[in-house]
């Protein structure tokens, strides 16, 4: 599968390397890296685009008015050096939020996520449930997830999902009062649900960035539940939670 992606950022610099990345990495191709949104539509009238990466502060039209003026558009990814912005990309639906400067690897985390989306939004294109394919996301809204575990159908809200765990070929998905297992790579689920309110990290655990109780070190304190924060993952969960610069 190839993913036609396009970025748009006015920082020339910024362009180029997200360019160098893409370049990087097998499977995705750059069908054109704009300085502007007005650039960019042009593109989207003329080009089949799977992936986006959008700047948020860019003259003339910001990325979030861009995104805002679109009635379709593709997967998108934000870049933006101002963490504040983060939850105005999740009422966008957006899948990921890149603050700037970008690593390399916090890059490959978000295209691997997009990745898994867009082959699984390709392969399910009206997300049917079956035993190969048991979750689907709401057909009327963006809050909720059909889930499918012990021959039944569960519809479970965002807001009541705890923290999800893999459990060697399956995930367990804690609410208030339930635990449900499903056999769906922890990946796949990540894909699907909002980010940032829910934030990969380990690579065993997603948590519902709500229900944090405390955080000590690299250990956060959810719901009794003491689950730990992977080096991979800490820089973008401290930026996230640090958002306010308030320590």
């Amino acid at each position: 599968m190839k993913i036609n992606c396009l970025v748009i950022d006015d920082e020339l610099l910024a362009r180029r390397l997200l360019s160098d990345y893409i370049g990087k990495i097998p499977g995705l191709n750059l069908v054109a890296a704009c300085p502007g949104a007005m650039e960019a539509q042009g593109i989207l009238l003329d080009q089949k685009i799977d992936l986006m990466f959008v700047d948020i502060q860019m003259p003339e039209l910001t990325g979030i008015a861009f995104l805002q003026s679109l009635s379709q558009r593709p997967v998108t990814i934000l870049t933006t050096a101002y963490t504040e912005y983060a939850l105005k990309g999740y009422e966008l639906s957006v899948l990921d939020y890149l603050v700037k400067p970008i690593s390399f690897e916090r890059f490959f985390q978000a295209v691997n996520r997009a990745s898994q989306y867009i082959s699984h939004m390709q392969q399910n294109p009206k997300t049917e449930l079956t035993d190969q394919n048991p979750i689907a996301r709401h057909a009327s809204s963006q809050d909720s997830i059909f889930v499918k575990s012990d021959y039944k159908i569960h519809n479970i809200h965002h807001s009541d999902i705890d923290y999800i765990e893999a459990y060697g070929e399956y995930i367990l998905i804690f609410t208030g009062k339930d635990k449900i297992m499903t056999l769906v790579p922890l990946g796949k689920m990540e894909a699907l649900l909002p980010y940032p309110k829910f934030v990969r990290i380990h690579r065993s655990f997603i948590i519902n960035f709500s229900k944090i109780d405390a955080i000590q070190g690299n250990t956060i304190y959810l719901k009794g539940k003491e689950i730990p924060i992977s080096k991979t993952y800490r820089e973008t969960f401290m930026n996230l939670i640090n958002k306010d610069q308030l320590f």
